[in-house]
């Protein structure tokens, strides 16, 4: 069972009468050895290997073709109607850079260097942002704090920046988890040494937030782990967070089976079934090296933006229109 009106979600794959929320475990006095098999995922370093949702399913979940195909269908749902507002047939990519979705009005003051954001300020105080993929410019980071005067916690495993960006955001050398390493991973981009990892449900639940202002994603592939960790952490996460901001990259750099197929188309249906409206989107080619690995054949089943068109007399790049970015606001549902 899962009521999503009351953020509560009852374990059942555990045992029948624990009940699980943000802040309390109640569980009968059955032995220390249920007890411990029954405590929350965030309890846990092992991961689950069954979804907490009561819908959707792990890729691991399905044992045969069959039923993974069903998956790929459910999921090439949500690729084909998002793929069509993203990139209408017949409409030039250049029209594509900008698109304005949704009714929200944007904030002007946050976002110089990219990240469309849907204003106002949150009104509730205080209030945080999480912000994944920052690189070597924390800019939008620190207009944030100023415009909305927000806390935030910066990661990016790949970069040094001092712990303190601004008054009011900390980096963290952190990774996001990923369904395979991506290619900073693999160049040893900031170094060799293992990266610290965790999953966006399990850092609001370290920071101890109980809503999220915004969440920044971009990350260079973790935006397809996401959904997979909402499945098997905290169904209720997305409901926890007021809006985001999230690039996708979807060549076969970054997506190579069709558990990352499943996983993505996925994240939409999860957006949607929180509330979530797509307010602004943006396509656009990511570096020839990546357009040139190819696309999964399913994206071009399912209508998904991947590929790109040589570009005469630029040797060096091409036309593609393989990597996007998105900006989702979320509705309190009627």
């Amino acid at each position: 069972m899962f009521f999503f009106a009351s953020q509560y979600y009852l374990i059942s794959n555990y045992t029948s009468n624990w009940i699980i929320t943000d802040n309390v475990v109640e569980a009968p006095q059955e032995g220390l050895e249920q007890q411990q098999t029954a405590l929350s995922p965030f309890f846990s370093i092992e991961p689950l290997k069954h979804s907490l949702h009561p819908k959707y399913k792990l890729w691991s979940e399905f044992k045969t073709p069959e039923e993974q195909n069903e998956a790929i269908k459910l999921a090439g749902t949500y690729l084909r109607k998002y793929g069509s507002i993203v990139k209408p047939e017949g409409v030039k990519l250049e029209k594509l850079r900008s698109v304005k979705h949704g009714n929200c009005v944007f904030d002007d003051t946050i976002g110089s260097t990219g990240h469309t954001t849907c204003g106002p300020a949150p009104t509730e105080k205080p209030c945080y942002f999480i912000s994944f993929g920052i690189n070597d410019d924390p800019s939008y980071d620190r207009e944030l704090a100023d415009a909305w005067g927000c806390r935030g916690f910066a990661g990016d495993p790949t970069v040094d920046h001092p712990s303190k960006l601004h008054p009011l955001v900390t980096f963290h050398n952190v990774a996001a988890t990923t369904l395979q390493d991506n290619e900073e991973r693999l160049i040893n981009k900031g170094g060799e040494e293992d990266w610290w990892v965790t999953s966006m449900p399990k850092l609001r639940y370290f920071l101890g937030l109980s809503k999220i202002a915004l969440l920044k994603i971009d990350c260079e592939g973790c935006e397809m782990a996401l959904s997979r960790d909402i499945l098997r952490e905290d169904p209720t996460f997305l409901f926890k967070v007021d809006q985001i901001s999230i690039e996708t990259h979807v060549t076969k750099t970054w997506m190579t089976t069709r558990e990352h197929v499943y996983y993505f188309g996925l994240m939409f249906a999860l957006l949607e079934e929180a509330g979530f409206v797509m307010e602004w989107s943006s396509v656009f080619g990511c570096s020839k090296r990546h357009e040139i690995t190819g696309c999964m054949p399913e994206l071009e089943e399912y209508g998904w933006p991947c590929g790109y068109n040589p570009w005469p007399g630029h040797p060096n790049v091409v036309k593609g229109w393989s990597c996007q970015e998105f900006t989702w606001k979320r509705y309190e549902l009627p």
